[in-house]
């Protein structure tokens, strides 16, 4: 076989191979996507636990501070019927008008507090029920991605042999070649030479639609042992059927 034969025949093997692989491969992705959209959301359920027991700290000190206010307040209120003197129970009014004040605002923040638990908790509850199905979806789908594994298991191991075979006959530069190509245009590594014009004598890549000069479609035809580029797409060309018979006819 020439050296375009045999890169025509690892060029079949290697699209069947990935289009094998194509299945796992979305499987894969999917996996993938509900794994991150599940870890979203519970980075978002940590975070919100994370402000709830912050709130609640906050919340424990309000009430710590608004018991140490009463308990100053019970005192004042001790020394103002003990006042003798106007001035003296004057400032401890003032004091104790003072310490209400505080107490409301500790009272108005405690409420703050607490409403903001409330909407933390209310939210975290939503968020279970999400993380709950996306967890489910996420088991659907590693379970669907294991069915195809195993499915092409085999299939996969024959034609990952095949393949290796049909690379025997390949010159390591040629095949480093083909493998970048493959790798950068998602297989296609190789394109055929179509027939636009036979009296004009004009031809094409069929990939890229690039007009291919008659000295490039000689070569391709008439050196089967050498590798010619698409000027525009770079694959490596071959000649098509309808190419070859107009050549010959």
């Amino acid at each position: 076989m020439t050296l375009i034969e045999n890169l025509l025949a690892l060029f079949q093997v290697d699209r069947r191979l990935r289009s094998l692989r194509a299945r796992v491969d979305s499987a894969e992705t999917y996996v993938g996507i509900q794994q991150r959209q599940l870890q979203s959301l519970q980075d978002r359920h940590d975070e919100l636990l994370t402000r709830k027991r912050q709130r609640q700290a906050h919340t424990s000190n309000l009430e710590t501070e608004a018991a140490g206010i009463d308990e100053r307040t019970e005192k004042l209120r001790v020394e103002l019927n003990a006042a003798s003197t106007t001035r003296q129970y004057h400032a401890v009014l003032n004091e104790v008008n003072s310490l209400k004040d505080k107490r409301r605002e500790v009272d108005e923040q405690t409420l703050v507090e607490m409403t903001g638990v409330e909407e933390i908790v209310a939210e975290v509850a939503e968020l279970d029920e999400k993380i709950t199905e996306r967890t489910k979806v996420l088991d659907g789908a590693k379970a669907e991605l294991a069915s195809r594994s195993d499915e092409i298991k085999e299939s996969l191991a024959e034609l990952e042999i095949e393949r290796e075979q049909k690379t025997s006959g390949i010159p390591s530069d040629v095949q480093s070649l083909f493998d970048e190509l493959a790798a950068d245009f998602e297989g296609e590594s190789m394109a055929s030479i179509e027939l636009i014009d036979k009296r004009r004598r004009e031809y094409a890549c069929d990939t890229c639609n690039v007009h291919l000069p008659f000295d490039i479609v000689s070569r391709v035809t008439g050196r089967p042992d050498e590798i010619v580029q698409c000027k525009g797409c770079l694959r490596i060309l071959y000649a098509s059927e309808g190419a070859r018979e107009a050549l010959v006819k």
